[in-house]
């Protein structure tokens, strides 16, 4: 008889990890086919590519890396490296609200507010630096993993609904959707590592538990 559980496709962090590859480089490609077909000067497609595009391109970089031998090897570099791009993502999020509030702006800033520290509650958790700077006693991480995830869900089908609402063309409205994902997919990533350690850090007590037991009898 086979025991085996089947693991669906959004538990599994391999399908995600390449998902969330494809649709960057996608979004990337797509993004840019849509400024020449809008017949865009070359300073403004290059600008595009820029103050846009740049963004995906260093999450494409970590993803990409995870999947090298050195990337496996400086696991928790790399996760430093997002969360510190993350940071940079949010900084910049909310400087724009000052030029142009809407509820566009703030629920882009949400989500990248809440994304930042989850990134930092998550993937900065089996590093030195939690501890350190203790980072565990920050009030944000009461919330558990599902709220993280949940509240990301939400945010991002609200903007998703606003975006296509006020979108006037196809090109647009297909890139908020795929926009959409990719932050789903990245909430997802982050919410099956924190799974992992959740899992870790319980096997652990288990073991530390029956150790303790036996050494008592």
């Amino acid at each position: 008889m086979n025991n085996t559980k089947k693991v669906e496709w959004y538990d599994n962090a391999n399908i995600i990890t390449n998902s969330i590859i494809v649709l960057i480089l996608l979004m990337m490609i797509l993004s840019q086919s849509f400024a020449i077909n809008n017949n865009l000067s070359t300073v403004n497609i290059f600008r595009n590519i820029i103050n846009h595009n740049i963004n995906y391109f260093l999450v494409l970089v970590y993803f990409i890396s995870l999947k090298t031998k050195s990337g496996k090897k400086y696991f928790n570099y790399l996760n430093i490296f997002l969360v510190s791009l993350y940071f940079v993502f949010m900084v910049t999020s909310i400087l724009s609200v000052f030029q142009a509030v809407s509820l566009q702006s703030l629920l882009s800033v949400a989500i990248k507010v809440i994304m930042f520290f989850y990134l930092l509650l998550s993937m900065f958790r089996d590093t030195s630096y939690f501890k350190e700077l203790n980072i565990s006693k920050f009030p944000l991480d009461e919330f558990n993993n599902d709220w993280y995830f949940n509240a990301q869900v939400i945010l991002s089908i609200l903007l998703l609904a606003i975006n296509l609402v006020l979108v006037s063309s196809f090109d647009g409205a297909f890139l908020a959707i795929l926009d959409c994902f990719y932050v789903l997919l990245l909430a997802r990533y982050i919410y099956l590592y924190r799974e992992y350690l959740d899992y870790k850090e319980f096997s652990k007590s288990v073991k530390k538990l029956k150790k303790n037991e036996e050494v008592e009898n």
